[in-house]
């Protein structure tokens, strides 16, 4: 009877041996590419004892999922669209904004998010069974009105902030998700639209951008007409200053140019007085000469030239000698001896000496 038992007991744990490896095979959960699997021990909402587990089939206790005390939660990965309108009337036109003016604006936003796969475990903690696609449609929804309220409407139709814009809606939005386990990846707005008021506005303000760049311009212009006549008049000023320059310095050059002419006069006049006291002089000689050839001619006028000659040599002796002819020292015959030397030519070896 034991034997029996025994025999019964190995068999019915062979069976039951093979029997739960066939049904680990058979029954063993598949995670798809796009999923993720999350085991779970206890209470997943407090987010305790939670395995990720990666795309394929995990068989019963050897991936570490067993059905008895364990639970298996299959975790979409894929990117989701979300449609982001704020009611149904804006269904059409996409979600409404309000600028820091005061304006309406409304915006085309394209968004796509996804669970993180590494954190998957704490999506279904954070999240559990509550509609992911609402929550984060109102983080976005929310984050990007809190952003547009930081910029004037004009700053969204010229195009100067709605990169920057999208990009900080994002990174706001991305900071909120992540405690979730979730990230957006796709953010962008295709298009902005602008009430009928406000587009006649911003042509309003441009047409008055565009005249206060002409008006400048003017302003420009009329200051570059301002400087080139003041320099025109600065032109004609110094011309003016230069010309009576000009004349003064002709009027100096003429008042030199007379007074050496009136120099060269009274020279000339005094060389002129000269020339003729000159010719005075030497016509009062002459007229001597005349005077004393008619008084000399004949046989006294002789007598008395020779007898004048006679006393001119007799006076150069005596002052050749230092002798006085009144002093009576060298006696009549000294006199005339001296007066023969005087008279009488040097011979040729005195005047070779």
């Amino acid at each position: 009877m034991s034997r029996l038992i025994k025999a019964l007991v190995v068999i019915v744990l062979i069976f039951g041996g093979a029997g739960l490896i066939a049904a680990s095979y058979y029954f063993a959960p598949v995670i798809e590419a796009n999923q993720r699997g999350v085991v779970m021990t206890g209470d997943a909402d407090q987010g305790e004892n939670l395995t990720v587990l990666a795309p394929g089939k995990h068989y019963w206790f050897i991936s570490g999922y067993n059905p008895i005390t364990t639970t298996l939660a299959c975790i979409e990965i894929s990117e989701k669209e979300l449609s982001l309108v704020g009611s149904a009337d804006e269904e059409k036109s996409g979600l409404l904004l309000t600028s820091k003016d005061g304006d309406s604006i409304k915006a085309e936003f394209v968004a796509w998010f996804k669970v993180v796969p590494a954190q998957a475990g704490l999506y279904l903690a954070s999240l559990g069974g509550s509609d992911a696609d609402k929550m984060v449609t109102e983080i976005i929804t929310t984050t990007a009105r809190e952003q547009a309220a930081y910029h004037d409407a004009g700053t969204f139709y010229d195009g100067k902030v709605q990169t920057d814009y999208l990009e900080t809606v994002k990174k706001d939005i991305n900071q909120q998700l992540a405690s979730r386990g979730l990230e957006l990846t796709i953010f962008k707005c295709n298009k902005f639209h602008f009430s009928d008021n406000l587009l006649k506005k911003f042509a309003e303000i441009k047409k008055a951008e565009e005249t206060i760049e002409i008006n400048k311009v003017k302003v420009k212009a009329a200051a570059v007409a301002a400087q080139e006549t003041e320099e025109a008049a600065k032109g004609r000023k110094m011309a003016a200053l230069q010309e009576a320059q000009a004349r003064r310095e002709s009027v100096i050059m003429a008042s030199e140019a007379q007074i050496i002419a009136a120099k060269n006069w009274v020279t000339a006049e005094k060389i002129k007085a000269e020339v003729m006291l000159v010719r005075s002089q030497t016509k009062a000689q002459a007229m001597q000469i005349e005077a004393a050839a008619k008084v000399f001619a004949g046989p006294e006028g002789e007598r008395f030239l020779r007898y004048r000659i006679a006393d001119s040599l007799a006076d150069a002796w005596s002052q050749r000698n230092q002798v006085n002819p009144a002093s009576g020292e060298m006696g009549l015959d000294g006199i005339a001896a001296g007066i023969t030397s005087l008279s009488t030519p040097p011979s040729e070896a005195l005047m070779k000496e």
